[in-house]
């Protein structure tokens, strides 16, 4: 069944870019930090390692913030590519 789900999610994840963001980059990025934020509820935790993140992956704050503005306002599947993956990480620290 995770199978499954995990295709499901590459599949929603791989369909055209129409915003000019990297969404693969945008979208592994934000499910690494849902597992930090979701492994740790102390944010002076839980923070830096978000921070480290973005160094990891040269991919600075502000321009995460801008690109997910970028797809809310252009990519009308951005909600639901959301929650699947705020659902994935859940099932996933069961």
């Amino acid at each position: 069944m995770k199978i499954i789900y995990i295709l499901l999610l590459l599949f929603l994840f791989s369909a055209c870019n129409k915003t000019g963001v990297d969404e693969n980059k945008f979208f592994d990025i934000y499910k690494e930090i849902l597992v930090i934020r979701s492994n740790e509820e102390d944010t002076t935790i839980a923070n830096p390692q978000v921070r480290e993140l973005f160094k990891k992956y040269n991919y600075p704050k502000e321009q995460f913030e801008k690109d997910f503005f970028t797809l809310a306002n252009k990519d009308e599947k951005l909600a639901s590519k959301i929650d699947s993956l705020r659902r994935f990480i859940a099932e996933g620290n069961k």
